[in-house]
């Protein structure tokens, strides 16, 4: 148990980098109250060997803790601690209080450059250089043998913002190149969930295939069947073996076809057997991402009965349109999904404020093309319906699609 006891205790002290970095706001504190009170030393016991510098003072020690303890707070407020320290520094140059030697002021340019950007920080630089030039002719021209001092002072602070401002492009740099793998890696995710739908469909269409020759064969095979029933019942019992054997080859061929499927299935971690998708888990489907700031709008109420495949389709088109919006979107503010039913269609409208009218692929003529919207045109051409996508007035993408809910809906698309 000792050993164990005491390794514990030998790992806590070996990480104090590691719980400086996990607690930062204490390590500057940490760092104020050492500047301090070394700054605090040099005046008290350092300033009768220096000239020409004024004897230490309670209002004079106040000016020296005014000029480094601000720096606790330097990451708060980096341009305001600078302009703090600043000219808490100011005072004691010109009340020739020593001691501080310019440190807090060397550590606020240093925080600001290394984690403020714009025009704060530009003023702040152009205010420190104003000071510095104004306090360098000043020494040209009173106290020339304090030049030399001065011009390095000014080489320290310069290369105190070099080394923040290289900080800060350096995080920059990281967390640029992280948030790109992060995005290589989704969009590689998506493309490989891409590949699978797309041999999920190549198969879809040959189950198709088989189903629809084995069907024509027996629709052919029992009409042969029923002529020859009464006048001729050899041919029409051997007319209904072809049936049974085309049966039972078709049967053969959906399992082995959907054993593929079921096993894809299995393999991405999903359930065997689901419920197909209806309107009901639109509302889902657009909550369950919280990469997205979407939602859901259901304009009027909805009919009570919709066939399956218009209640699949919609869901698969506003499962597509969300995929487009994460792929080519860019940032984004708010995307609304809305449902409606009006004059027998199923209408659906998916709608976003991001770039996507100026990322999405375009075509010779300038049409904008894509897999996602050529499914999303299969679906809606089976169901007979219509499909409008393009930008919308005022910046974004829109997807609208209208699916005929009525008896004969898909009739013409089929005919």
């Amino acid at each position: 148990m000792r050993p164990d006891g005491y390794g514990r205790m030998a790992m806590s002290r070996l990480h104090p980098i590691r719980w400086l970095r996990e607690h930062p706001e204490a390590g500057d504190w940490l760092l104020a109250v050492l500047v301090t009170t070394t700054a605090l030393a040099s005046h008290v016991f350092g300033s009768a060997e220096v000239e020409p510098a004024a004897p230490p003072s309670v209002w004079r020690g106040a000016l020296v803790v005014a000029a480094t303890l601000p720096i606790a707070w330097r990451r708060r407020s980096p341009i305001a601690i600078l302009f703090v320290v600043l000219t808490a520094q100011l005072a004691c140059e010109v009340t020739e209080t020593f001691g501080t030697g310019w440190i807090g002021v060397v550590v606020a340019l240093y925080t600001m450059a290394a984690h403020c950007t714009g025009r704060g920080r530009n003023r702040a630089v152009i205010v420190v250089g104003a000071v510095m030039a104004l306090i360098t002719i000043g020494a040209m021209i009173d106290a020339p043998e304090e030049v030399a001092d001065v011009l390095g002072m000014v080489v320290v602070l310069i290369a105190a913002f070099t080394i923040g401002d290289n900080m800060r492009r350096r995080r920059d740099r990281i967390e640029h190149l992280a948030e790109r793998a992060e995005r290589a890696e989704r969009e590689q995710e998506l493309l490989a969930r891409q590949r699978v739908t797309e041999e999920r469909t190549r198969i879809a269409r040959e189950l198709h295939d088989v189903v629809a020759h084995s069907v024509s064969v027996m629709v052919i095979q029992a009409g042969a069947a029923r002529r020859q029933l009464a006048t001729n019942p050899e041919t029409a019992k051997g007319a209904l073996e072809v049936i049974e054997l085309t049966g039972r080859e078709a049967m053969d061929e959906m399992r082995r076809i959907l054993g593929v499927l079921r096993d894809d299935a299995v393999d991405d971690g999903g359930p065997e057997l689901v419920p197909q998708p209806s309107l009901a888990s639109i509302a889902e489907l657009v909550a369950g991402d919280p990469s997205l700031p979407s939602h859901c709008v259901v304009d009027g109420d909805l009919p009570a009965s919709i066939p399956p495949s218009i209640e699949l389709s919609a869901y698969r088109i506003v499962q597509e349109a969300l995929t487009n919006v994460r792929k080519h979107a860019g940032t984004v503010r708010q995307v609304e999904v809305a449902i409606g039913h009006a004059d027998g269609a199923l209408r659906i409208e998916i709608s976003d404020d991001g770039w996507g009218a100026s990322s999405a692929p375009t075509d010779d003529d300038g049409s904008h093309i894509g897999h996602g919207i050529t499914g999303m045109q299969e679906r809606v051409a089976l169901c007979g319906g219509t499909l409008a996508v393009g930008p919308r007035s005022g910046g974004g993408w829109r997807v609208r699609a209208s699916l005929p809910t009525g008896p004969n809906y898909g009739f013409e698309a089929a005919r």
